[in-house]
């Protein structure tokens, strides 16, 4: 799949939500789509073996935006799970939690992500968070090719 912008073709790149509260996937889909029109695909979970299913298929997801207190396997664990799987391996992933607690943020990255975001109570800087994080992830970020 292809987009354009400004008057060059694009590939549609693909960022996994994996989030057990609806309202929060909600938001994350509408900010994401509405700021990236046709050059993102959102996929959701929202469970952390969902999210684990999701992110082995073809294909591949580009961007994990993973919350922490998910109903079934915790987000450290679904970090474990990924970074285990040379298909998922190098696959950023965000961390994107209500959590500010200094703990999950050192246990988050001995797991394997690449980014810890606090969700910001304010909606305003929670959206400005949400428009950010793929413009760093998926345009200025440079990771290596996929192996085949």
């Amino acid at each position: 799949m292809q987009a354009e912008r400004d008057g060059q073709e694009t590939a549609i790149r693909r960022i996994l939500v994996v989030e057990d509260d609806r309202s929060h996937r909600w938001v994350l889909r509408r900010v994401l789509e509405n700021s990236f029109g046709g050059e993102i695909v959102v996929e959701e979970a929202s469970c952390g073996a969902d999210g684990l299913a999701r992110a082995q298929r073809r294909p591949a997801v580009d961007l994990i935006l993973l919350d922490l207190n998910l109903p079934d396997i915790s987000g450290f664990e679904v970090l474990r799970h990924l970074r285990a799987e040379p298909k998922t391996r190098g696959v950023p992933v965000v961390v994107l939690t209500s959590s500010q607690e200094n703990d999950d943020v050192r246990r988050a990255y001995e797991c394997g992500a690449n980014s810890f975001v606090s969700k910001s109570q304010n909606p305003d800087q929670m959206i400005r968070q949400l428009r950010l994080l793929p413009v760093y992830w998926l345009d200025l970020n440079r990771l290596p090719a996929a192996e085949s």
